[in-house]
């Protein structure tokens, strides 16, 4: 069974006041230098820990695009740090925002960090780590074990004496062997890749920065798009009603003739 260690650390910033109707951007970044600290200690205590950065921030309508870009511009141009892509999503309309998943090299985390916070305001950040140490260390133990197999194995297909049908069961173990030998490096390959490249889930919000007169806007924005809705809607439901609406006339036909019969009588 795989232990975890999973701790939250949020940080929640207020947006300032306005200024000349002007947003006014209050960067906490200063204040995530604690997790470089807090991690250092961590791994003095644990070293094969798997970190996962999440970080919001809240940025201007109008720069969102601009962010977003710079920011998968700077991962895949980036040559001082290892940097990968692992997801991105924008999206517009009425609640712009942008959400980016990296996996930067430990020491780089802090740089697309502090490129976000330049550009807005911290509305929140976190941390989790999971303790990868007792999944390492069986994937060492295995590799030791299959590696120790193979060398028995070796050995005995070295003897002088050995028949052919042992030497074909041998042959045949040793690469399975092999396999399991190859198939566990890659597992322990992906584990310190894992440990020594962290997550950063980056999301770009301008909720906070929709200004009085927004809503109006994107009302007369989608107006077209509305209208045209409310018709489908409207076309829609006299198709429904139609069929209901004649046999309903023809009832109140036959009820009549019925009444004018009887009247006669």
């Amino acid at each position: 069974m795989i232990a975890r260690i999973v701790f939250y650390i949020v940080l929640t910033v207020g947006i300032s006041g306005c200024s000349d109707g002007a947003p006014m951007f209050a960067s906490a970044y200063k204040d995530a230098d604690e997790y470089q600290s807090l991690q250092q200690a961590q791994r003095a205590k644990t070293e094969f820990l798997a970190y996962t950065h999440r970080i919001k921030v809240e940025v201007a309508r109008s720069e969102l695009s601009s962010i977003f870009n710079s920011v998968l511009e700077a991962c895949i141009a980036e040559t001082e740090y290892t940097c990968l892509i692992m997801n991105s999503k924008e999206s517009g309309g009425e609640y712009a925002y942008g959400q980016i998943t990296l996996r930067v090299s430990s020491n780089g985390v802090a740089k697309y960090k502090k490129m976000v916070t330049d550009s807005g305001a911290v509305a929140q950040q976190s941390m989790s780590a999971e303790d990868l140490t007792e999944v390492v260390k069986d994937a060492e133990q295995r590799l030791d074990m299959l590696t120790a197999y193979k060398t028995q194995l070796q050995q005995l297909e070295q003897r002088p004496n050995i028949d052919v049908d042992a030497l074909i069961k041998l042959s045949s173990e040793l690469a399975e062997v092999q396999t399991q030998i190859e198939y566990t490096l890659g597992q322990k390959a992906k584990l310190y890749q894992r440990i020594n490249m962290e997550v950063l889930q980056i999301t770009l919000d301008t909720s906070a920065h929709r200004s009085f007169y927004s809503p109006i806007g994107d009302a007369f924005s989608t107006f077209g798009e509305n209208v045209s809705e409310g018709l489908a809607v409207f076309i829609t439901a006299i198709a429904y009603l139609f069929p209901w609406v004649l046999l309903l006339i023809f009832l109140i036909w036959l009820l009549r003739r019925f009444w004018v019969r009887r009247s006669n009588h």
